[in-house]
Parts: C-alpha cells; structure tokens; sequence
C-alpha cells in the first residue's frame, strides 16, 4: 500500500536544521575553483535556433516581461519551442498529449485522463522543472507536476529546455524544464475564441478566450471546462474468456480559468497581474482488482504580480507570488482519507545590465513553503534564499557567443551545492552552427521524501547533477524549401538518486542510493515547403538514452548496470503537416520501446507506436473565422499500455469547431 501511494502521489512530511555551514563554505569555494578551471579548458561550439515558421497567424509584435535571463540559460542548450501550427492542432489537449504527440520526452501516464509525469533524458519525474512566466509550479510536497492538469489553451507559447538548469530555476532543473508563457500584445483591439469538442468515452470539452488591449490597458481571460465518463474499452490479455473490457469508475471533470491584466503606467513602468485558478476531480480506476473507490481532487490557486521597469541600459522585475495546492486523495475500501495543502510566497527581483560588451544579469528569490496535513507530525516551514548572477557576451561579430550562470542557495532544509551552467555557441560557416554546454544541477528533496509520517527520512542529502551535452545544427533555406538537421550528444552524471526502497520497519523509506549515469543522443530534421497556396511540413525526431544505475543497493540487488526503470531507450515521432488553401490535415506519428518494470530489468513493458490523424477546414466572413475539425487518435486501434497494468484507450474519435473574433483597433502606434 506504502508504494502505491508513492506512485501516487500520496506522501508528506517534518523539518530538519542544518549545522554544518564551516564545512560547506570550505566546499563551495573548492567547487569554484575546479569550475572556473574545468569550463576555461573546453572547446568551444554550438547554437540553437527555435523554428519561427509560421503560417496562418497574425504577425504581432511581443512585449516579454524580462527574457534575459531566459537568453542567458537557453543560449547555448538544446530547446525546442512549440510553434503556432503546432499549437493550433493542440489547442485542446493537455501538457501531456502535447508533449507526448511532439517530443521525444517519454510521458508517464497512469490511464487516459489521469496521472501523467516526465521522463527526460534518463531522468525520473522529479528531474522536469515545469516554470509559469519563470516560476516555479512544482508541488513541493511531491517535487513533481501532474502535467495532466495544464490545458494548453491556456498559454501562448511552450518552451522545452533540455538538460540542467538549476543555476536559473532552482531544484528540479536537472532533465529539463518546460517554460508556460503568453504574449502580452497591447493595442491590439478585441479578440475571442470558443471552441467546443465531443468525443469518444462521453468526452466534453469547452475553451473560451477573450482578449482586449489598448494602448495602456491588456486584458486576457481564458476559461475552461472539460469533462468525462472515460469509460473506454481495452484488450484484458489476462482474460481468455472475455478479452474486450470496459474501464469502470473513471469519471473525471476539470475547469479553472486564467486572468491576466497588464498596465503601463508610463514609459518606463509596467504592471503585470495574473491568477490561475484548476481544479480536477477524477476517479481513480483499477485494472487489477473488480471493486475500486479511490478518488482524487486537485486544486491550484496562483496569483502573480509583477513590476516592471525599463531603462536605456537597465531592465528590473520585481516580483511576488502566491500559490496554494490542495491534493485530496480518498479510497475507502483501504480506509485511506488522505488531505493535504500547502502554501507557497515567492519574492523575486531580476535585473538586466547592459555593458560596453555583453549584458549581466542578476537578482535574488526567496520562496517560503507551509504545509497544512495530518499525514506530517507536526506543520512545516520551508524556507529558501537564492542568489543568481550570468554573463553573456558574443564576440567575433557575434559569430561566437560564451555564457556563464551560477546561483547560491541556502535553505533549512538540506545543504544545496553552488550550481552553475556555461556554455559556448559559434557559427561554424553560414549553414552550420556548433554548441557545448556544461552544467552543475540539484533536486532538493521533497516535503514528502522528508516528513513522510510513516517512513519519511529528514537525513537525506540533495541529488547532484553534472552534465556535458554538445551538438551541431545545420540550416538550408533553397527558394520555397526550409531544412534544419540537429544532432546532440549528452553526458549525465547523478549522484545521491533518491528512490523509495522496504525499511525494517515495514514502511517504505526514501534512501539516497542510486548513482545513474544517463547519456544518448538525439536527432531533429525538419523539412518545409511553401509555394502558393500550399504549405507542407515534415518533422522527424529521435532520441537514443542509456540510464543506468552504478551502485547497488544492497547484497541481493541486480540493479548495477542496469537501464532504470520506465525509461526507454528508444524514443522516436514523426509529424506531417499539409495545408491547401483552407484544408489542413495533420498527422502524427510516436514510438516508444521496451520500458523496464524492475531495477534488475527482468520484466519489461513491449514497445509501442501510435498514429493520431487530424482533419481541419475554416472559412471567414466579416470578421470571424470558423473552423471546423474531426481527429482519429490512435488511428492503428493499438492496445497499449505506459505503465503496467494500466491500458490505455483504443481507437477514439473527436469533432469539433472553433469560432474566432477579431477587431482591431484604429490607432497606429501598436505598442507603447
């Protein structure tokens, strides 16, 4: 019951006080020494260009809030930015589809509709920073998000960063981290959106955007609602008597709403308010045993407010934050009412100084966690003081470009080693650009993994992260044909890996035992064609990862050397996008291979691959556009399964159309 209620989510937490500064100070300055040396004595390459194609979209011009240190980070790391047609065939999925339909990130889901994790470059779901506008939205009493619970309806824009970057996120940033943003467009007069959908399994969904701006005033807000019986079908491969099964006790409903209001008081300053509000609650379903009652409620309140200020030479953000996550879990058959929430105040300030040559940015975080749960034996405060400073500079004119970043973080939870991230970007000649990066990361561990009533272990030390990763990227542009190639290599070494193991006492404990050493590579061709009224876009994408334990953990384990569980060597998708004139057709295309079930890797998972199929038109008349679309997801009917014992849907079918309004203004200035 201990490990699935750790699969699950259901752990947290006490508080533990740190006495041994002297010998960390000694450690520290140790640690910039072999740094400085280490990134001084690499050879330089690399660049990394997002794909700007965009067809069918309103050319706007953005205004982002503080992007520096974004461009510090992600200057010379491997990124992959979520384009608008793209975006506009996902416009009604989740973080999760999205990601699993168009990336090579393996994607965790515990049913349709339910529980879904990362699984990055080797690591486990804990090792995915998921940021909203450059905050962090973890749950610190788990140290992962349920990507389930994030509609992409609600952003403009999905950033996927690859490889460590705690120096400018913090705990977490050691696979990746994926970056939640929205434009903010002033002047841009009145717009609305509604989409509606219906699907199979009883499925309702309900989107509804209106945005309106003038030349001092943004307002967006975003609402949505989406509900389901979820009672799909699947192939029992247990059962010979009856194969074909129906899921049961699998309803879910989720809605929230996103409000943004911007403001611009004068040239120089700017108000920037948001809050988004989900709430989920879904049924729990059980593919092992008939009779099942578990249920579980998500809520999530976040409220934003920045400051901003901008000079000729200087750009600063000040910032505060307040979320509160409320996780309610319930099976009464195991007599298990577990509530939990917990509160998080973040005070931030970035700051961007442009010199004579290259720019600086530094700033300061301070984030304050209290839990309220009867599951702890007492309530916690977490409190964590962060200090950040990066170097960008381009040289040769600007043909190479060197970026350094390091933060210092002190909390009184567990000692966090100095983090750092650099990196070196040159154009090779016109066609070809060459990339490294190094970097230094950390998970801190979670609430849970802590405080746990039963098993929880406050000496736990934070994971250690250091990775080297490197690649090349070549571009052609051949009159009406676009093609990119991009391959990386990555080297990964994680010291300290957390993992929830049977004490003496009976309860499962978290023990830090593991040592994973994670390196692959991984490849991205991208060919497109636009001539007249056609447009064609072909992806290819493949990963390659190798993730495994060093260290056994005891005298009967078998887990050296071998691949860590859930995390598949073979990853590979493919994506065609054809549209004429007003037709658009989109289809998709994921592998995955054998996913391990057991540290000694003696039970696996069978691979699996999928094809979605997509079919869209729009017509305009005055000033709105309809559109109308059908899709097919899992066009082959494959009977699949990501985790054990947990099929998930056969063949299914969606309609839907989408309305859009625009008005723009009359006043030609478009942005103050």
């Amino acid at each position: 019951m201990q490990e699935k209620r750790k699969f699950t989510y259901r752990k947290q937490v006490d508080i533990y006080a740190i006495n041994r500064r002297k010998s960390h100070v000694v450690n520290v300055l140790s640690w910039v020494l072999l740094y400085l040396f280490y990134i001084s004595n690499i050879s330089p390459i690399y660049a990394q260009h997002r794909d700007s194609l965009v067809l069918n979209t309103l050319n706007l011009k953005e205004i982002t809030i503080l992007d520096s240190k974004e461009k510090i980070i992600q200057s010379s790391k491997k990124k992959v930015v979520m384009d608008s047609t793209t975006m506009q065939m996902h416009s009604m999925s989740t973080l999760a589809e999205l990601l699993s339909n168009e990336s090579c990130v393996h994607i965790k889901s515990y049913g349709n509709n339910n529980i879904a994790t990362t699984s990055v470059r080797g690591g486990n779901a804990n090792h995915t920073a998921v940021l909203w506008n450059g905050l962090s939205i973890q749950n610190p009493m788990l140290g992962q998000s349920d990507i389930s619970l994030i509609q992409t309806h609600l952003f403009d824009q999905f950033t996927l960063e690859y490889g460590g970057g705690s120096s400018a996120w913090g705990s977490g940033a050691i696979g990746a981290s994926i970056h939640l943003q929205n434009n903010i467009l002033f002047n841009d007069g009145l717009k609305t959106k509604t989409q509606f959908s219906q699907g199979s399994f009883g499925t309702t969904k309900l989107n509804t955007l209106i945005n309106h701006s003038s030349t001092k005033f943004y307002s967006s807000t975003r609402f949505y609602l989406n509900q389901s019986k979820n009672n799909y079908t699947y192939l029992d491969t247990t059962n010979k008597e009856i194969t074909l099964q129906e899921v049961k006790h699998a309803e879910n409903i989720t809605k929230g709403f996103l409000q943004e209001l911007s403001y611009v008081i004068n040239s120089k300053n700017r108000l920037h308010a948001r809050i988004w509000y989900n709430a989920t609650d879904r049924n729990i379903p059980s593919f092992i045993t008939p009779s099942n009652k578990k249920n579980q409620y998500d809520q999530s309140t976040r409220c934003n407010l920045d400051w901003e200020i901008k000079k000729e030479t200087m750009a600063s953000v000040f910032r505060l934050a307040y979320f509160k996550d409320v996780l309610n879990y319930n099976d009464s058959i195991a007599n298990i009412f577990s509530k939990s929430s917990v509160n998080t105040i973040i005070l931030e300030s970035n700051n961007d100084y442009k010199l004579k040559f290259g720019s600086v940015h530094f700033g300061i975080n301070n984030t304050l966690y209290q839990t309220n749960t009867a599951n702890y034996d007492t309530l916690h405060k977490l409190n964590k003081l962060a200090f950040f400073a990066g170097y960008h500079v381009s040289l040769l004119k600007t043909k190479l470009n060197y970026s350094i970043f390091l933060r210092k973080e002190i909390t009184n939870q567990t000692v966090i080693p100095l983090t750092g991230n650099s990196g070196i970007t040159y154009l090779i000649t016109k066609h070809y650009l060459g990339k490294i990066n190094i970097s230094q990361s950390y998970r801190q561990p979670s609430l849970n993994d802590l405080y746990w009533k039963q098993g929880g272990n406050p000496n736990l030390k934070s994971e250690d992260s250091k990775e080297i990763e490197a690649g090349i990227v070549a571009k052609f542009d051949l009159q009406n044909i676009k093609l990119q190639i991009e391959g990386n290599y990555f080297n990964r070494q994680t010291n300290n890996w957390i993992i929830w193991l049977p004490g003496d006492n009976g309860y499962w404990t978290p023990k830090n035992l593991f040592q994973v050493y994670s390196r692959g590579a991984e490849t991205k061709t991208s060919l497109s064609y636009l001539k007249n009224n056609l447009f064609l876009k072909v992806d290819l994408n493949t990963s390659y990862v190798l993730s495994t334990n060093r260290k056994n953990t005891s005298v009967n384990d078998n887990s050296s050397g071998k691949q860590i569980i859930y995390c598949p060597r073979y990853v590979g998708y493919a994506t065609c996008y054809i549209q004429y004139k007003k037709v658009m057709l989109y289809y998709t295309y994921n592998y995955t291979g054998y996913r391990f079930t057991s540290t000694d890797n003696t039970s696996w998972l069978m691979p699996y691959h999928i094809s979605n199929l997509k079919l869209s038109a729009y017509t305009n008349f005055l000033k709105t556009k309809l559109t109308i679309f059908g899709a097919c997801n899992n066009l082959q009917n494959k009977n699949y399964a990501v985790v054990s014992n947990t099929p998930m849907p056969m063949r299914n079918f969606e309609i839907g159309c989408t309305i859009e309004y625009l008005k723009k203004n009359k006043i030609k200035n478009n942005n103050p």
